[in-house]
């Protein structure tokens, strides 16, 4: 199995251009979370200060989740910085 590549590749951050269908962000709890779970994995990232990868990608070229990339850029270091340097790259979610 070939090795997933990371979010941030080729000097660009990978960011989906859109949400993909069952994002953990849209409402309704389309990837059937247990209660709590997506609480804390927006918490461990901002405490972190890094960004939550989309569960579509990954076993591939990984990217940015849009939806949380769209809640909380401006609180994730390394996400202000891509905007401000102008890094950022949206790609198409996976099919």
């Amino acid at each position: 199995m070939a090795r997933a590549k990371p979010p941030y590749r080729d000097g660009q951050v990978h960011v989906l251009s859109r949400q993909c269908a069952t994002c953990v962000l849209r409402p309704g709890n389309l990837m059937r979370l247990q209660q709590g779970r997506l609480k804390n994995l927006i918490e461990t990232n901002r405490r972190k200060d890094t960004a939550l990868t989309c569960h579509d990608t990954l076993d591939g070229e990984r990217a940015i989740c849009r939806g949380y990339f769209d809640a909380y850029w401006q609180e994730v270091t390394p996400l202000r910085m891509a905007v401000a340097f102008h890094i950022i790259k949206e790609v198409s979610p996976p099919t």
